[in-house]
């Protein structure tokens, strides 16, 4: 059997496709683009779904990738098994109601099998089907020449792909036999045949033929439009051709793995023997050479795709991952910072498929070794308060496990191990239990969200062409009505009723790229319609959602027109949005990635990873080199050409977010700004008039949102509302200083006030007015602390000469009227007099407005005989109150 490299067996898969007839799609980023039911791309098929159930039309009916994915749901499992990963690369070819499950065997067989690709000898290969799916098993048999040994027919739960709503159907796996070694105990088929978990016979690929419709409540109907999805692991195929015992010994990770061997303490070594004559010890080792590998990779791909070390979602799993590296590099003796060292090896192994991992190498390097820096002095932390817990309560809860673990990153091992050094118990039963909650918390957090459309028929059945018109107009006289349909049925005409249509040439812009839809009115002698929203179709069309007054049918001409006003604004924020990600990345360094935009007539915002805090004066950079390009009237220019032309030619930013056509637009603004997109946009910069940025948020862990504003009417309806809004909170801040200026008087504070009223509307204004308010603020609270403190002291002047009595036990009793204190008050006086006599009982009452009040005050030395609650709790006023032995209080 041949011998392959990884690049090798992606190629060669590559390849048969595109002979096949199978367009290449590039991967895309581990973030999902649109499906808010991912936390990550999880398989290759997942950035397919919009094909499957219908809503797009493939640039192809038979597509083929090599599409990187991340699983965390079983992250404990990476490194003690043989081949689990938390990143791993999915080979896949899929057919979008083309060919189906004939076609899919037989070009499976043949790439496995031909002497041209694969040439996996065929007794190596074993079968196994959905048992009721008997076209597939006679296929298998009848077609390809399958033994019936080398066959298996299980059940729905080894051979049916489901996830609820959506595309489903049963599916065939192919095994590749290792052979008896790898089989101790020489059990043999039955290891297939009963589903027994096994490291003989490796999966190697699995074809899903999508022919049925779940509805959601496991009701399933034929699909109108049966798919294939095939998904082969390109680490377990690499492992048979490299003959590795583990996915962890192929050219993927072993250079990595090495590398940790010469960082670690000599003693530890990774051991491939291992496999078959395993040591506890030496296993354990193993284990961590594998987690650390395997780690560094997941993370290296996510931190290049934009996520970054956080406190949630995304962010926390790459926290976790360094974290957990980390603490696996102390089992091997690494007491520092050293996972950023092992970047380069992971670039190396998949630069080939993935050049754009060089390009963010001292990214991806800088952003580890801060986040192991900062567990370093993390895990520092938690063993002082691992400390603290075992002193102060002589155990170790499984809450307060649970809280190092989370809080301070400290793995429950070491908690445990540290705890029976001392003696003292931890209750893992406890962890484990608030630990699975916590995870079935995360998990529940998402499952609500709807993993897969149901396959819509009406969608997969619009094959009409239309044509957008709208870079060039906004109305088109004499258009055609090509499609008329609603959520149920196609019609052939509509009357006075809200329907859907599409038309063979239209201004109106659809819903895409960040850019709202376009609204306005379609109209001709027998209707009028209000276009309510346009979303694009399937195969590129326009759909209008429209409000008809009036009748249609197929064929009408009819005269459309957007809403100008509406496309004009939206167009000065959409190029606005690409001059501020142009200017952030001039600002702030190449680093910064958009992930997310929207705008329309009323603003712009955007999303974009940026992995360190922002200063204020950086936006005001930002804001200003925008203002500037702006000034310098630079023209739009629009190429049409291959996304090879795009980048090189035309330096367009392209984001592996996203999946492009084989033409794609750029739109350019000199050299300042560079893009893929199929917006509407201004013809110069001076038209978007004016820039500002009104706010910046965090959205995460390294993602910002930047919100602004363009053109001069709305930046000055929004300086006109932001300075009378900010204006008004100085005025409420001078009346409360006015009110305490009696007591005290504050120079800084008048000035500041006096300042804010003097303050023109403008740019500049808006910022010095957020300032002077943060100042007056903090001054405000200081000064009406003091006024306060001067009040009460003028307040309690007069109660300060009071004489106690000595009672018959010679003890000294204050007892006094002090009418208009309040508690706060009057506890202030208790403590000067406990201050002023050694052994002394204060009981004050005080009539108000607010209600009467009473405190009871008690010294040092005579509580022990004389609580003071005791005391409170007997007077004759029967007061609703509380306190302790040193003071009381309460009404009455």
């Amino acid at each position: 059997m041949k011998k392959l490299t990884t690049n090798e067996i992606r190629k060669m898969w590559l390849d048969f496709f595109k002979e096949k007839q199978h367009h290449f799609l590039e991967p895309v980023s581990l973030i999902p683009v649109e499906d808010p039911s991912l936390l990550w791309i999880n398989s290759g098929v997942a950035t397919l779904k919009p094909y499957f159930d219908g809503r797009k039309t493939p640039p192809s009916p038979r597509l083929t990738n090599s599409q990187k994915a991340i699983r965390t749901n079983d992250i404990e499992n990476v490194g003690v098994t043989a081949r689990h990963h938390t990143m791993f690369e999915m080979l896949g070819n899929f057919s979008i109601g083309d060919y189906f499950k004939k076609e899919a065997i037989a070009f499976a067989w043949e790439l496995l099998t031909s002497d041209k690709w694969f040439a996996i000898p065929t007794e190596k290969l074993y079968i196994t089907v959905f048992n009721e799916d008997v076209e597939a098993y006679e296929y298998w048999i009848n077609d390809i020449g399958i033994k019936q040994d080398h066959i298996f027919r299980l059940t729905r739960e080894t051979n049916f792909w489901d996830v609820g709503q959506g595309p489903c159907g049963p599916n065939t796996e192919i095994f590749f036999d290792r052979g008896e070694k790898w089989d101790k105990e020489n059990i043999g088929p039955r290891l297939l045949a009963d589903d027994i978990e096994n490291d003989r016979y490796i999966e190697i690929w699995n074809i899903v033929f999508s022919q049925f419709n779940n509805d959601g409540f496991d009701n399933y109907s034929e699909l109108p439009r049966k798919n294939i999805d095939t998904g082969a692991g390109l680490e377990r195929i690499a492992s048979i051709f490299q003959d590795t015992p583990t996915n962890f010994e192929t050219d993927i990770f072993w250079p990595t793995i090495k590398k940790i061997e010469s960082i670690c303490d000599s003693k530890f070594k990774y051991s491939v023997e291992n496999y078959f004559d395993q040591k506890i010890d030496q296993t354990k080792i193993n284990t961590a050479f594998k987690v650390i590998a395997d780690h560094v990779r997941a993370t290296s791909f996510a931190i290049a795709d934009g996520v970054f070390p956080g406190n949630k979602d995304r962010g926390y799993i790459i926290r976790r991952l360094i974290r957990r590296a980390l603490m696996k590099g102390m089992e091997l003796g690494v007491n520092g910072p050293f996972l950023s060292t092992l970047v380069i090896n992971v670039i190396e192994a998949m630069k080939d498929f993935y050049p754009y991992l060089l390009e963010k190498q001292n990214l991806i390097e800088t952003t580890i070794l801060n986040e192991e820096e900062k567990f370093l002095k993390t895990l520092s932390k938690g063993y002082e308060a691992l400390n603290k817990m075992i002193q102060n309560d002589k155990k170790v809860t499984g809450k307060n496990a649970l809280l190092l673990f989370e809080s301070y990153g400290y793995p429950i091992e070491q908690t445990i191990e540290i705890a029976e050094d001392r003696n003292v118990k931890v209750d893992i039963e406890e962890f484990n239990s608030l630990l699975e909650l916590t995870k079935e918390q995360a998990r529940s957090a998402r499952k609500d969200l709807k993993a897969w459309d149901k396959q819509n028929e009406i969608f997969t059945k619009i094959d009409v062409e239309s044509e957008f018109t709208g870079w060039e107009e906004t109305k088109h006289e004499g258009a055609r009505i090509v499609y008329i349909f609603t959520d149920e049925e196609i019609l052939s005409e509509a009357a006075d009723t809200e329907v859907y249509v599409i038309l063979d040439k239209t201004p109106f812009y659809a819903e895409k790229g960040g850019q709202a839809a376009d609204t306005g009115y379609l109209i001709n002698t027998l209707a009028r319609a209000d276009v309510i929203d346009t979303q694009q179709g399937p195969n590129h069309q326009h759909i209008h959602k429209i409000q008809l007054d009036g009748s249609i049918k197929i064929g009408d001409t009819i005269d459309a027109f957007v809403n100008e006003t509406k496309r004009t604004l939206t167009m000065k924020n959409h190029s606005g949005t690409h001059l501020v990600h142009s200017a952030l990345r001039k600002i702030l360094g190449e680093t910064v990635m958009q992930s997310g935009s929207y705008n329309d007539e009323h603003g712009l915002r955007m999303d974009f990873t940026y992995n360190d805090s922002i200063k204020p004066e950086e936006l005001i950079a930002t804001e200003k080199l925008v203002v500037e390009k702006i000034n310098e009237k630079i023209n739009k220019e629009v190429y049409f050409c291959s996304m090879q032309d795009a980048v090189n030619k035309y330096g367009a930013l392209a984001f592996f977010t996203e999946k492009y056509d084989d033409i794609v637009r750029v739109i350019k603004f000199g050299e300042f700004s560079s893009e893929l997109c199929g917006g509407t946009h201004v013809d110069n910069t001076f038209d978007v008039e004016d820039f500002m940025i009104t706010g910046l948020e965090s959205k995460g862990s390294g993602v910002y949102r930047v919100k602004c504003l363009t053109s001069q009417k709305a930046i000055n309806e929004y300086l006109n509302t932001e300075f009378n809004k900010l204006l008004k909170l100085v005025k409420e801040i001078a009346v409360k200083y006015e009110n305490s200026k009696k007591a005290l008087t504050n120079q800084k504070i008048e000035n500041l006030v006096n300042q804010a009223l003097s303050k023109q509307i403008s740019k500049d204004s808006i910022l010095e007015l957020k300032l002077i308010l943060e100042n007056l603020s903090i001054e405000l609270k200081t000064h009406e602390r003091k006024a306060d403190d001067l009040l009460t002291t003028q307040k309690l002047e007069k109660y300060k000469s009071f004489e106690p009595k000595i009672n018959e036990k010679g003890i000294q009793i204050l007892e006094e009227k002090v009418n208009g204190l309040s508690i706060k008050d009057m506890k202030t006086l208790v403590d000067e007099y406990k201050n002023k006599f050694e052994k002394i009982i204060i009981i004050l009452t005080s009539e108000n407005i607010e209600g009467n009040f009473v405190v009871v005050g008690v010294s040092d030395q005579l509580q022990a005989e004389y609580p003071a609650i005791e005391i409170f709790k007997k007077l004759p006023l029967t007061p609703k109150g509380g306190g302790n032995a040193s003071l009381a209080q309460g009404k009455f």
